[in-house]
C-alpha cells in the first residue's frame, strides 16, 4: 500500500471513529458552557461597575449639595472647614483603623497607639506693612 493511501485511511478511520465523535461533542458542550459562564461574568461585572459609578455619583452629588448649603448658611472660617474635613476623614477611616488594630493584636500580638489628632486654630493676622515707601532712585551717568 502506498504511504499516501495509508495516511488517508488512518485519517478517515480516526475521524469516523465513535470515540472521536464523542470527544468532539463533549468538547463543543464544554466550550459552550464556558462561553456562557464568561458572558454571564462579564455582564455581572459591567452591571456592578455601573452600579458603583451611579452610587458614587449620587453620594458625591448629595455631599456637594449638603456642603454648599452648609457653607452658605454657616459661613465657616478656614479652621472650622479644616476641622470638619478632619472629622469627616477620621469618621471614614476610624472603623478601618480599629479593625486593623484588632486584627494585629489578635493575630500577631502587636499593639499600635497613634497620637491624638491636633486641633486647628485660627491664625492671628499680623500687619507689619510699612506705610512709608522708601524708594531711592540713583542715577548714574555712565560716560567714560
Amino acid at each position: 500500500m502506498n504511504p499516501m493511501k495509508a495516511a488517508a485511511w488512518n485519517f478517515w478511520y480516526t475521524l469516523s471513529s465513535p470515540e472521536t465523535t464523542t470527544v468532539y461533542q463533549l468538547t463543543i458542550a464544554k466550550t459552550w458552557q464556558l462561553l456562557k459562564q464568561v458572558v454571564q461574568l462579564v455582564v455581572l461585572l459591567a452591571l456592578f461597575l455601573a452600579m458603583v459609578a451611579v452610587w458614587l455619583w449620587a453620594v458625591s452629588f448629595q455631599s456637594g449639595r449638603s456642603f454648599r448649603v452648609w457653607l452658605e448658611t454657616e459661613q465657616p472660617t478656614i479652621p472650622e472647614l479644616l476641622s470638619k474635613g478632619q472629622q469627616l476623614i477620621w469618621g471614614v477611616f476610624k472603623p478601618t483603623l480599629n479593625w486593623m488594630q484588632t486584627q494585629l493584636k489578635t493575630q500577631y500580638g502587636l499593639e499600635i497607639k497613634l497620637p491624638p489628632m491636633p486641633e486647628f486654630k485660627q491664625l492671628e493676622a499680623t500687619s507689619t506693612v510699612d506705610s512709608s515707601p522708601t524708594t531711592s532712585k540713583t542715577q548714574s551717568s555712565g560716560k567714560s
